[in-house]
């Protein structure tokens, strides 16, 4: 289980992390939900995988949140449950990496997390960890959060998509703008270049020009295709 540490400084912590990483989880998500439409995840922890009716996926199991208690608990604790070793192994890797980069949300069994929060974290793994997206399924009382990596989950080209990608992030998250549309054109494989008060995204021959406040946050967004 290796880290994609491309955009990874010393200090990043996961609000840093998430500004890096959390859009292209974002994007990755949609590319799965359009897949799987409205059929409900369904946990089969022994055979390693989650079914969306007839479409099935292996699957690392990564955690799990209490949402009575707001109680997040990570699968490589699990002493008492007893989960496949097979499939805790990004788990600990995401744990191993915690410790060396000092995420104390990567490496305490149990902390206090909303739903919202264990999303956010599990965003950050998916594209930390080079997934194709992750999962929350409900499983008994608990929604359980696994890793999916498939060649059914592609990356989508189309400057279009990042985009509307990079617009939804930056309006439904509290991140670093330019952190997280600098990182999210990087991860793509784009030409990123930064003036004073605008960015242009540089993908082919298409380009991406995005206006920016005095704060530097996002303002507009502007595709231009040859």
């Amino acid at each position: 289980m290796e880290v994609n540490s491309l955009l990874i400084e010393e200090n990043d912590d996961l609000q840093d992390l998430f500004s890096k990483y959390g859009a292209l989880a974002l994007e990755k998500q949609e590319t799965l939900s359009s897949l799987v439409g409205d059929a409900e995840p369904e946990l089969d922890i022994e055979k390693g995988i989650v079914k969306f009716d007839e479409k099935e996926f292996p699957i690392q199991l990564i955690g799990f949140l209490d949402p009575d208690e707001d109680a997040w608990f990570w699968a490589w604790d699990n002493e008492e449950i007893g989960f496949p070793e097979e499939l805790i192994e990004e788990a600990k890797a995401v744990k191993e990496f915690g410790e060396k980069q000092n995420v104390p949300q990567f490496y305490e069994n149990v902390f206090t997390a909303s739903l919202t929060e264990a999303h956010i974290l599990n965003m950050t793994i998916s594209s930390l960890f080079g997934n194709d997206a992750y999962c929350a399924v409900n499983y008994g009382t608990f929604v359980f959060f696994v890793t999916i990596k498939s060649d059914e989950i592609p990356i989508s080209d189309d400057i279009d998509v990042f985009a509307v990608t990079i617009n939804d992030f930056h309006r439904r998250f509290e991140v670093n703008h330019i952190k997280a549309l600098r990182s999210y054109a990087l991860l793509k494989g784009y030409e990123y270049k930064e003036r004073d008060d605008f960015s242009v995204i540089k993908a082919g021959d298409d380009r991406i020009v995005v206006s920016l406040t005095e704060r530097k946050n996002i303002q507009t967004i502007k595709v231009f295709k040859v």
